[in-house]
């Protein structure tokens, strides 16, 4: 028969043993996956995505204001009926003050959306 000694020993041991195999992690031959995958997401750091923007749409006649200071004319003013709203968008090249153009005005409805968007879709 054994020491109570040893047979505690022994347990120890065996205890410590079985622990440490419990502790360690498989060897994988497999590579590291992209480090992309290791990046927390938006979700994980708290932060809610930001939602898909929601748009309304108008038909109406786009009249050519004025003409940028700018020789590409890339920011002419714009006014835009119904609603008499005040746009900034390029001007097509040809094209005077006092022109007007077949139009569709593009609105945010939500708050995380850009400014509206103007579509010139011919001139009248």
């Amino acid at each position: 028969m054994l020491h109570p000694d040893r047979c505690r020993m022994l347990a120890t041991l065996g205890l410590m043993a079985l622990l440490s195999a419990c502790a360690s992690t498989p060897w994988s031959s497999a590579p590291p996956q992209n480090e992309e995958l290791s990046q927390p997401s938006a979700s994980e750091l708290g932060q809610r995505p930001q939602p898909p923007c929601a748009w309304s749409q108008v038909r109406g006649v786009a009249k050519l204001v004025s003409l940028g200071q700018a020789p590409d004319r890339s920011r002419a003013t714009w006014q835009f009926f119904p609603g008499d709203d005040i746009l900034f968008h390029p001007a097509p090249p040809g094209s005077q003050v006092g022109d007007e153009f077949k139009a569709l005005l593009r609105r945010p409805l939500n708050g995380v959306c850009r400014e509206p968007e103007l579509y010139l879709v011919a001139p009248l």
